[in-house]
């Protein structure tokens, strides 16, 4: 940051700089030979490489890489722009680094580049892709990497749809490689003691509909002997074969997960279908290599926020390696590295297409669960961790009741809808619903929104009160208008466009029961 700038120069200077970024590099990081040995070796001789990149030159090869520039931060609050200055990203004695800098930069707040619509934001960093320049469907793909560490840090190794056959993301599906955040940051694990620092990486599938209504699962990894990934090299990989996804670390195979825990669903000729075979995951991808700031995952985790102090970080990458199964290229099958201690992911089937009767949302009063589910409704979640669960239980006097269940810090439940229009209820509609909590601790809260897709969502925090008393409570939805979205400032719930009808957020490990749950005015 330029400070008592006095001089016309000084104020050019200073004015090319927030319009164009500096043109001098970052330092770079120093690596012995030692950290750049590469001791997993090659991949079995039936995977053949079809596409790499070294990083040998002194520059970033064009002809494989492109640069996104833009301040969008995947819809996710991040709090980088990604741009092409040689301070975020650059290639030095055979490693490409991607640079995330405090500093305050204006550009796109879109992902293509229209200027606009702009933001300005506290970071920089660097995204490159490599979008029509390395397309592949099926193999074997190998990244070896030190990841950044500290609070706020959230690099990721992915692979989006080249041509987006089934609709906008996720419908056509993403595949995470690897994503960490807050390395070396004292752990948000259930239970763990003090001192015990952030080291987990994650596997993940994205897929399901279009946004809002996308779902994803997938598993995280813990280096053996307690090693950090942020403390050196290692490789990170994945194997895609027609109706498989596999995950590794260092050649390591911990996470498998099979078509029939994915699907896609579109709309075709203007009615949502159920996509064949192993869609979305049977097109072609593209790779992108990024560090991010910040955003919905990384500023939720361990400390919470960002902490400035450890800035600059830099995700370093020694090689690009991707291979084809010689056995079968079509299917990429033949050529898979298996461990029977791998994880099986088990995913997510396929839900039911609803089309919603002509009353429904009409009249006084909409039932989302009494006895059973509305059958309107589907539930689902952002469960990252694996730690949600719904269950619809037996309650003596009472019938069926939602039992919802989290251990930890992160994720909530769901419950989807046909798009409502519930402009009519804003004046005077409440969500009312019956609740048990058997146990609360100092820390519980409970959330409850309503959302158009986020970050359109208002929420509202319940009183909660232990004891095995049933209590009712009652929401005005004028209220979680009002109340917006608290981890996305002056953003709320458009009533006439409600995808998301209830979302059940706990703060950190709660057991609640729900029953009754309805609309009503």
């Amino acid at each position: 940051m330029i400070k008592n700038v006095t001089t016309r120069s000084a104020l050019s200077s200073a004015l090319l700089i927030a319009l164009f970024g500096c043109s001098s590099t970052s330092e770079p990081l120093t690596f012995s030979k030692e950290e750049l040995n590469d001791p997993t070796g090659s991949p079995d001789a039936v995977w053949n490489m079809v596409w790499n990149d070294e990083f040998q030159g002194d520059e970033i090869d064009k002809s494989k890489w492109s640069h996104e520039e833009n301040c969008w931060g995947g819809g996710n609050n991040e709090q980088q722009c990604y741009t092409k200055r040689k301070v975020n990203s650059f290639v030095d004695n055979g490693v490409l680094h991607i640079v995330a800098k405090e500093g305050s930069f204006t550009g796109p707040n879109n992902n293509k580049g229209d200027m606009r619509s702009k933001a300005t934001l506290p970071f920089t960093s660097a995204r490159l892709r490599t979008l029509n320049k390395g397309d592949w469907k099926y193999g074997r793909f190998e990244i070896r990497a030190r990841l950044p560490h500290g609070q706020g840090t959230w690099p990721a190794i992915w692979m989006l749809p080249t041509d987006q056959k089934y609709g906008t993301w996720a419908a056509s599906g993403e595949i995470d490689i690897m994503e960490a955040v807050n390395l070396k940051v004292q752990t948000d694990i259930e239970d763990a003691p003090v001192g015990e620092l952030e080291s987990r990486v994650y596997g993940t599938l994205h897929y399901g509909r279009q946004w809002p209504e996308n779902v994803s699962s997938g598993t995280d990894y813990h280096l053996p002997n307690q090693i950090n990934p942020a403390d050196g090299f290692h490789t990170y990989a994945v194997e895609w074969e027609e109706g498989e996804v596999r995950w590794y670390v260092d050649n390591i195979h911990f996470a498998t997960q099979r078509q029939d825990g994915w699907y896609s669903q579109y709309k075709e000729n203007g009615s949502l279908t159920t996509a064949k075979e192993s869609a979305p995951f049977n097109e072609r991808f593209h790779m992108l290599i990024n560090l991010a700031v910040g955003g919905s995952w990384s500023a939720n985790r361990n400390e919470g926020g960002i902490d400035n102090d450890i800035f600059p970080q830099t995700l370093a990458v020694d090689y690009v390696r991707v291979f084809e199964c010689s056995v079968d290229p079509d299917t990429g099958k033949g050529c898979a590295t298996v461990s029977d201690d791998a994880k099986f992911v088990k995913g997510n089937a396929a839900p039911p297409i609803i089309i919603a009767d002509k009353d429904y949302g009409k009249g006084t009063e909409l039932s989302i669960f009494g006895d059973e589910l509305n059958k309107h409704l589907v539930v689902s979640g952002y469960d990252p961790d694996g730690q949600v669960s719904v269950s619809f239980i037996d309650e003596p006097k009472r019938g069926k009741v939602i039992e919802l269940i989290k251990k930890g810090k992160v994720g909530n439940a769901y419950f989807i809808t046909p798009e409502l229009d519930l402009s009519d209820w804003a004046e005077n509609g409440e969500l009312v619903f019956d609740i048990k909590v058997p146990t609360v601790n100092s820390e519980s809260q409970l959330l409850v929104k309503m959302d158009s897709g986020w970050p359109l969502a208002g929420d509202y925090e319940v009183p909660l009160k232990a004891g095995a008393q049933w209590q009712e409570v009652r929401i005005p939805l004028s209220q979680l208008v009002s109340n917006g979205n608290r981890f996305a400032k002056g953003s709320t719930v458009d009533l006439s466009k409600v995808k998301n009808l209830l979302v059940l957020e706990p703060n950190a490990s709660l057991t609640v029961f729900l029953d009754n749950i309805r609309l009503v005015r």
